[in-house]
């Protein structure tokens, strides 16, 4: 508790210091009006931004609560305070079509996942960089050469949560769905990081009805890799993991969509699950070692469509979402998993930068699980609905609400209601 009041406290104490300088200072908007809070700096944000670097701070503090079911009735609160450096090395007077981005993320206090007996957990800012992990972090910090105008390479500390994202049902469970399963596809978790060192390419494919390209990747980062870690030695020590993604935009009945299609495959040795529970019993007793499966893989699919948007602005309006992913059933406890959903913004009158999502999500767990775990343990969904209200361009307030039937028989649905604060410094 101590840790959570030191840092409710500091977030209060940089909250009061930055409104005292913008208004002693005579700042050039008002408090509401800015789209950060901190505001423009005395017009040096613009200049920095001019000049290739751009900086952006934003803080998430969630209360998060089960009512009924799961492991434990009970409320927590936590968050997350994040830092993205870009900078773009042209626009700094060094070499054209370079650019480097970097991450830094810091949890606070406590989460609801354990508590909530899902599978995954849900609250996405609450598993990353790590569960319960309340370290200052460098998640992400990547070097990109565009040899053309359609042709990129990429190497560092690669941050791969992104990688998959949605209009609808992205944003790192910052701006729309809080739940894991609406914000990337938990097929590729076995076979592919999410934070490691690595190395790849982009190819661009420019699109006459968009403004957006397609684009191709292919990425290689360690199989141990870890956003608290580094070294090429410890993240490549047991093996590699592979990615191919291809996402694009689409212009279907003249409204914008995009369809991505991605695999990863690891040749890292993993632990195969379809074992006799005497054979895992004597491992625990240090008299058997478990037997290895070489390499684990997966495919996935992302999709998100318009169906209406206003006529003077198309970021405004309403559309579907779907995420779909298979994976190697011999050494990753899901089997397939599937998400669909329906999101979009501005859907009020005078609410132009409100959003809303309404999802459900279905996990099959593996056949290949022995009868001790396949006995208590089955195949898990849930549903979630959440409207973003926009208080500022810098605050957003989003109530949320989430049903969860767990995978662990023994356990009662769970009914997860929630309020999420994001604050951009």
């Amino acid at each position: 508790m101590k840790r959570c009041s030191d840092h409710t406290r500091l977030a209060v104490f940089a909250f009061l210091i930055i409104f005292l300088v913008q208004n002693v200072t005579g700042a050039e908007e008002d408090l509401f009006d800015r789209s950060k809070l901190s505001g423009d700096w005395s017009g040096k944000r613009a200049e920095f931004i001019d000049d290739g670097i751009t900086i952006n701070i934003d803080a998430i503090q969630t209360t998060q609560g089960v009512l009924h079911g799961g492991l434990e009735k009970n409320w927590k609160y936590g968050g997350s305070v994040d830092y993205e450096f870009k900078f773009d090395l042209q626009k700094m007077g060094l070499w054209p079509g370079a650019f480097i981005d970097a991450r830094v993320e810091h949890q606070f206090g406590e989460s609801i996942n354990r508590d909530s007996g899902s599978l995954l957990g849900v609250n996405t800012d609450g598993l990353f960089p790590l569960p319960d992990y309340r370290e200052v972090t460098l998640s992400k910090l990547v070097f990109t050469q565009f040899l053309s105008e359609t042709f990129g390479l990429f190497f560092g500390k690669i941050d791969t949560l992104d990688g998959d994202n949605n209009h609808f049902a992205g944003g790192r469970g910052k701006e729309n769905f809080m739940n894991p399963n609406f914000i990337f596809n938990p097929a590729t978790i076995r076979s592919f990081p999410y934070s490691s060192l690595g190395a790849g390419v982009l190819f661009l494919f420019p699109q006459d009805h968009t403004n957006d390209p397609a684009i191709l990747s292919l990425t290689a980062v360690g199989a141990n890799g870890q956003p608290n870690t580094a070294g090429w030695d410890n993240d490549f020590e047991d093996g590699t993991s592979y990615g191919v993604e291809y996402s694009h935009p689409t212009n279907f009945f003249g409204l914008a969509g995009k369809q991505l299609f991605g695999a990863t495959y690891s040749n890292k040795d993993y632990t195969a699950i379809d074992q006799e529970p005497r054979i895992i019993i004597r491992s625990l007793l240090g008299l058997d070692t478990l037997s290895k499966e070489e390499g684990s893989w997966s495919f996935y699919y992302n999709f998100h469509q318009y169906l209406f948007t206003e006529s003077d602005d198309n970021s405004q309006g309403y559309g579907i979402f779907g995420r779909f992913g298979i994976a190697d059933k011999e050494t990753n406890i899901m089997d397939d998993f599937y998400s669909i959903g329906l999101g979009g913004k501005g859907i009020l009158d005078g609410r132009d930068n409100d959003r809303f999502g309404v999802g459900y999500y279905h996990i099959g767990l593996s056949d290949k699980l022995g009868t001790i775990i396949s006995n208590r343990f089955g195949d898990t969904d849930g549903f979630e609905i959440f409207y973003n209200i926009e208080v500022s361009k810098w605050l957003h307030i989003t109530p949320d609400f989430q049903i969860i039937n767990p995978s662990r028989e023994a356990n009662h649905t769970a009914y997860i209601a929630g309020c999420r604060v994001k604050i951009d410094f």
